[in-house]
């Protein structure tokens, strides 16, 4: 198939599911974002060059997506633009850091709440905004139609290499990438094992619990609109503790916030069962470098355990079977008995849903000792409805923040601080 003369693929398994959330309003988050904060004499014209080649080498930064002609969705790849367009530079004039540091993520928080149009916009919005010769900021904001939440580790290492290697670091060698549109085209073809994962998510999706109000839930007399907010930081002695009580149950950091997620949530429900929905990569070790969207929500299902260690087992067992078969595809998906393309981005509908982000050491000096980049520093400020609970970690060598989201139609303010103390302790032991 042919779309002004290029050539184009059907849309990965997860990029329908989450062009069908979008299009059915399911609050489907459209935007990842990536920041840095840059100390340093930044070679301007480098850089723009450095995000020049990362955007030519991955096709995924390029790509168009229409639904049209009466046709299903479709992707094709553009032509890479002239590097004056790629970035938006400006110089900031600000009586303080504080308040370049606001302006910046006034910014941030804008790009993430702009609509995308996949049929005429490249699916980027890049910023460079220096404060002075010595701070600037760097803002991306990329479309999750285009690629998923691997851009955060993928895009910021090779931008940095590239720059590197602008300002003679002939170490910083350049790495082949594979190209999305490749593996897109042939993606949905079932794979040798369909029978076997297409059995296994037709098993998983009728264990799916009703969708259950929890003990602590509002009257529709008291209800009230909108999300109740509240965060959390494990550091020091409490993170050692923390990850010496998840080693000590033999699990991993992941599973122990599981494990107390669920933990809290039984006490607050009377359901016998509970899905825990969590964004899955399904790419190949192969594929680690590749951008594009490759992400689903899939759903975890553990029933009430009566101890702590058989909850931890449970869940240790369902999370590997679902990574085993986290090659979903259309096809299998239809064969599990997948109701609607669009749950599996773990739509507002689902009640429960986690997750959770290892990120990089947040302070990086680059090798030639001129730059000091600090990652993740102008998060934009985002609400998101949701059905029921939310639980947001972002994990670090040396902290681990929790931010979860509750919907006030269905828990009351004093419970949302209840459970939130309580998965607080769990964590803790």
């Amino acid at each position: 198939m042919h779309h002004q003369g290029q050539e184009t693929a059907p849309l990965t398994f997860p990029q329908l599911s989450m062009f069908q959330a979008l299009r059915d309003d399911m609050g489907a988050m459209s935007t990842i974002e990536v920041s840095y904060r840059i100390d340093g004499p930044l070679d301007v014209a480098a850089f723009i060059e450095s995000v020049g080649e990362v955007i030519r080498s991955h096709d995924a930064l390029r790509l168009a997506v229409c639904e049209c002609g009466g046709s299903e969705p479709h992707q094709w790849v553009r032509a890479t633009p002239p590097l004056g367009e790629l970035v938006t530079c400006q110089k900031v004039k600000a009586s303080s850091e504080e308040r370049f540091s606001r302006y910046v993520v006034a910014l941030a928080t804008k790009d993430a709440a702009e609509a995308w149009d996949p049929r005429t916009e490249l699916p980027f919005r890049l910023r460079l905004l220096q404060y002075s010769p010595g701070v600037h900021a760097f803002i991306a904001t990329f479309s999750q139609l285009a690629v998923d939440g691997s851009v955060r580790a993928v895009f910021g290492r090779e931008l940095w290499r590239a720059y590197r290697r602008r300002r003679g670091d002939h170490d910083a060698a350049a790495e082949p990438t594979l190209q999305f549109m490749t593996l897109a085209a042939g993606r949905d073809h079932a794979p040798i094992e369909a029978g076997a994962t297409a059995d296994f998510w037709r098993r998983q999706f009728a264990r799916l619990p009703q969708d259950r109000d929890f003990l602590t839930s509002t009257t529709p007399e008291t209800a009230e609109a909108g999300i109740t907010e509240k965060d959390f930081v494990l550091e020091g002695e409490r993170l050692h503790s923390m990850r010496t009580t998840a080693r000590s149950n033999n699990a991993t950091e992941l599973i122990w916030i599981q494990h107390a997620l669920a933990s809290t949530v039984f006490d607050h429900t009377d359901a016998d069962s509970l899905a825990l929905w969590i964004p899955v990569d399904t790419r190949s070790i192969r594929e680690r470098r590749l951008l594009g969207m490759l992400t689903l929500s899939l759903p975890l299902v553990v029933d009430r355990g009566a101890t702590s260690p058989e909850l931890v087992r449970a869940l240790t067992d369902d999370w590997l079977a679902v990574l085993k078969h986290r090659r979903v595809t259309r096809e299998i998906a239809g064969a599990s008995g997948a109701a609607g393309l669009g749950k599996l981005v773990g739509g507002p509908e689902r009640a429960v849903r986690i997750a959770y982000v290892g990120h990089p050491q947040q302070t990086v000096r680059t090798p030639l000792n001129d730059l000091v980049l600090s990652y993740g520093a102008y998060a934009p400020s985002r609400e998101r409805a949701v059905a029921g609970v939310h639980l947001k970690v972002g994990s670090w060598t040396d902290r681990v923040e929790f931010h979860l989201t509750f919907n006030r139609a269905r828990i009351t303010d004093a419970a949302a601080q209840e459970m939130t103390a309580d998965i607080e302790r769990l964590l803790v032991g």
